[in-house]
């Protein structure tokens, strides 16, 4: 597009290029300037919001956005009014790092959009249907958990966390995040190669959801140790997990073993968290630390652990959940709140053929069959005066 300069009798004395001031520019100057002036990404009545549309999404032709500046956008949903959706909706989270430095897919109207509707096509699984035998696969997983040495590690590390027996912080929630869906059948091409394999190095494809077994088991533990050092009178603790890719079977199977089912679309569960939480995170995809991080400050969190480079890969990628301004200043906070941890201390301990190592006070590296997840054990510091 071009301009014109013009004189003092309105004439048109020049010719001015707009080369360079592109949508994506201007939105990036405008969403940093509103993060300085500590405007949230994230507010817990949108999140609130976005869930309930999505689960009304049969019959709403519309859902709506609301923008960093406090404007709305309107979605148009393809799926209004099919009785068989195979795309199931869930919300899709637009970090800081989208918001001040990346590229955008979409269009220029949702720039300054910090959550979005995006679908996941659920054709595979309902085809594959759940594995067999879920509730043995998870009663043995629990038990060679809290048979081993790492459980016992962390609980010693967990409790004097919280401030041991009879002087615990009050804990009213455990929320769990991408703890993993419990009936997750491998892919194709995971069995071809699986097949290719000499049949001593086979593995079963039930251990495709090691993980997600040992994360749920995990989870209980932190809920009977918080209940085993809760004062008389500080009432229970809920235990809230979160995870969109949850299928129906593994919901029930949950819900009997003592958790909540919440944020079915990605959202529900972020509006949970509150200064009295303990965050567990597992490996999500979600930007966990950073919502958390404008919504209240938990007691702990227990999330993938941060290497030195907390942004970026080594092929200049994000990393999933990526720290942030804030997340930074969540962390280096002086804290009160849990004296007995040093920040994002870490416990080192490895699952290969069930042996642990307890290193100093480090927490690190859960080895699932092939599959290792890094730990990190945060406080998070609850400044005096401060609000979610």
């Amino acid at each position: 597009m071009e301009m014109f300069a013009k004189d003092e009798q309105g004439q048109a004395s020049e010719q001015w290029l707009d080369y360079g001031c592109s949508a994506r520019r201007l939105s990036t100057q405008r969403a940093a300037e509103l993060y300085e002036l500590g405007v949230k990404l994230w507010r817990r009545e949108d999140l609130i919001d976005i869930e309930q549309q999505l689960g009304e999404s049969f019959t709403m032709e519309k859902f709506t956005v609301r923008r960093l500046d406090g404007s709305d956008i309107y979605i148009k949903n393809p799926m209004f009014g099919v009785l068989r959706p195979i795309w199931k909706p869930y919300v899709k989270f637009e970090e800081y790092w989208h918001h001040v430095r990346t590229t955008p897919d979409g269009p220029p109207e949702t720039y300054n959009c910090t959550y979005l509707v995006d679908w996941d096509n659920q054709s595979s699984r309902n085809y594959e249907g759940p594995i067999e035998n879920a509730r043995l696969l998870f009663n043995a997983k629990q038990q060679q958990w809290e048979a081993s040495k790492t459980c016992e590690a962390f609980t010693s590390q967990f409790r004097k966390a919280l401030g041991g027996n009879g002087n615990a912080k009050r804990v009213t929630k455990i929320v769990c995040f991408g703890l993993g869906d419990l009936n997750s059948k491998p892919p194709d091409p995971w069995r071809l190669n699986n097949e290719s394999l000499p049949e001593d190095e086979r593995e079963l494809e039930t251990s495709m959801v090691d993980g997600a077994l040992v994360h749920h088991a995990i989870a209980l533990t932190m809920a009977n140790i918080i209940r085993s050092c809760a004062k008389p009178g500080d009432g229970g603790v809920r235990l809230l997990t979160q995870d969109p890719g949850y299928c129906d079977e593994t919901k029930d199977l949950i819900k009997d073993i003592g958790f909540e089912v919440v944020g079915g679309y990605g959202a529900g569960g972020f509006a949970e968290v509150d200064n009295e939480s303990v965050v567990f995170s597992a490996f999500t995809k979600a930007l966990v630390k950073q919502i958390i991080a404008d919504l209240a400050r938990p007691l702990a969190i227990i999330s993938c652990k941060s290497t030195t480079a907390g942004v970026w890969n080594r092929r200049g990628k994000l990393w999933a959940d990526p720290e942030s301004p804030r997340t930074r200043q969540m962390w280096e906070r002086p804290s009160s709140s849990i004296p007995a941890m040093v920040a994002r201390s870490t416990l080192a301990t490895t699952f290969s053929g069930w042996n642990s190592l307890l290193a100093g006070s480090q927490m690190s590296c859960l080895r699932l069959g092939r599959q290792v997840g890094a730990w990190a054990l945060a406080r998070c510091v609850r400044p005096r005066g401060s609000r979610s």
